[in-house]
């Protein structure tokens, strides 16, 4: 049994998987992608270990780079995921567009975020706080978001996740129609 506590990745895996199908990637997987067949992405070395407190990555990083520019051709991929990293950005909207530029007509962007009153409440019972969150979420905040900038998807969920006591993650699907 390992010391480490489990990935927000591998909490929500089961949640996660159906719409990992096809080609994908997983921004900022930490080498524990979200599916075996994602490609791993995550920053570069120097700077993943500025952030990560010096944690190596569990597994392969197959890409390395920035999560608001990706190395993808546009409408190229069947998924793109993260989890827990848009929180890190303080303006959402450059990313988003990113990501979605990434997605195919038909493919789907998974992201999941931290609900910020459960993530305040889950510090205040003991949770470690995380100095790199900018901006955590609230449901439904996402799909506003998207109704106003990226018409060009269908939101298919935006609620909280509600696996475990003190679960503070918002899961946000949306697909691609145009």
């Amino acid at each position: 049994m390992s010391d480490q506590p489990m990935s927000e990745t591998a909490k929500y895996r089961l949640l996660t998987i159906p719409y990992c199908v096809g080609a994908g990637v997983d921004i900022a997987s930490q080498g524990d992608a979200v599916v075996p067949w994602a490609m791993s992405f995550d920053l570069p070395e120097k700077e993943f270990l500025k952030y990560s407190s010096g944690n190596p990555p569990k597994g392969p990083i197959h890409l390395r780079g920035h999560a608001h520019k990706l190395p993808f051709d546009s409408a190229s991929l069947d998924f793109v995921y993260s989890s827990h990293l848009l929180e890190d950005f303080e303006d959402w909207l450059p990313v988003l567009a990113e990501w979605c530029r990434c997605v195919k007509v038909g493919g789907k962007l998974i992201i999941l975020i931290p609900d910020k009153t459960l993530w305040n409440e889950a510090i205040a019972n003991g949770q470690p706080p995380n100095n790199s969150h900018k901006h955590e979420g609230s449901v439904g905040e996402l799909s506003k978001i998207f109704a106003r900038y990226f018409g060009h998807f269908q939101v298919l969920e935006d609620q909280l996740t509600n696996l475990y006591p003190g679960d503070y993650t918002i899961m946000f699907v949306a697909r691609r129609t145009l």
